[in-house]
């Protein structure tokens, strides 16, 4: 619920506001303001609600030094394309001006602006719209140089501490997808017999890699890791808008839901 309601503060969007596209671009096709992509003005009738975590009983040492949480989260941030399968590729964003290299590896990389090298032609950009010592949350943003993301939507990476001391580390999405294009493409493979359609499918790939890449860091670092289940829900849009809004409880989009 807190993934989903989530809503960057007005210095995001003051961020963004300042992102523009210049030059021979600007001349030849107008105007381009960078913006948030809520999940609200998605076209999906579909929602991503994903959940991939780890759980770590010891944690890992690195450079002689065994991690904190705190510590093993920022290494995690610092270099997340180590951890996943190389389908999507994050760079601190360096155009038009902006370049948040420097931010996005700092202790607070809040309103740092990633972009994503994703493989096949849809390259696109997220904005770290909250950042704490325990985590950071990622929203989907339209900007000049990539245009839209193929979804609209937060993403949640962090962890938590668990009744027996251990650690569970995660990420966690809920968005839907961007464009028409983007849900007819998710749609015939289902209609083909496919249990998932060609976008979420890349997704859940992706964050499945996340969470191996975390396990085997951890054990060879002579630390313990497990992977926890898996939780993935795709229930329609006018469900979840239903719960959020507050006309459903919770538990009319999954049994597991309390009221």
């Amino acid at each position: 619920m807190a993934t989903a309601k989530f809503t960057p503060n007005a210095s995001i969007i003051d961020k963004l506001n300042t992102l523009k596209n210049s030059g021979l671009d600007a001349f030849l096709f107008g105007e381009k303001i960078a913006r948030i992509q809520s999940i609200d003005d998605a076209s999906s009738p579909v929602v991503n609600m994903d959940y991939f975590p780890i759980n770590i009983n010891q944690m890992p040492i690195v450079n002689g030094q065994r991690l904190s949480p705190d510590q093993f989260i920022h290494y995690l941030r610092t270099n997340l394309d180590s951890f996943t399968d190389g389908t999507k590729i994050f760079t601190p964003y360096n155009n038009y001006g902006i370049d948040d290299t420097a931010k996005w590896n700092s202790n607070d990389p809040t309103g740092s602006i990633l972009a994503l090298d994703i493989k096949g032609p849809d390259n696109a950009s997220v904005i770290t719209s909250k950042s704490t010592s325990n985590g950071w949350t990622f929203t989907t943003i339209y900007e000049p140089m990539y245009g839209e993301h193929p979804v609209s939507g937060n993403r949640d990476f962090g962890y938590h501490i668990d009744s027996n001391g251990s650690f569970t580390f995660y990420t966690r999405g809920v968005d839907r997808l961007t464009s028409v294009d983007g849900d007819f493409a998710n749609t015939i493979p289902q209609f083909l017999g496919f249990a998932k359609g060609i976008p979420f499918w890349q997704a859940d790939g992706l964050w499945t890699s996340f969470q191996n890449k975390i396990k085997e860091f951890v054990i060879s670092h002579q630390g313990s890791a497990t992977i926890k289940p898996q939780e993935i829900l795709r229930p329609q849009w006018d469900s979840v808008l239903d719960v959020l809004e507050g006309r459903k409880p919770l538990s009319t989009l999954s049994n597991n839901c309390p009221d």
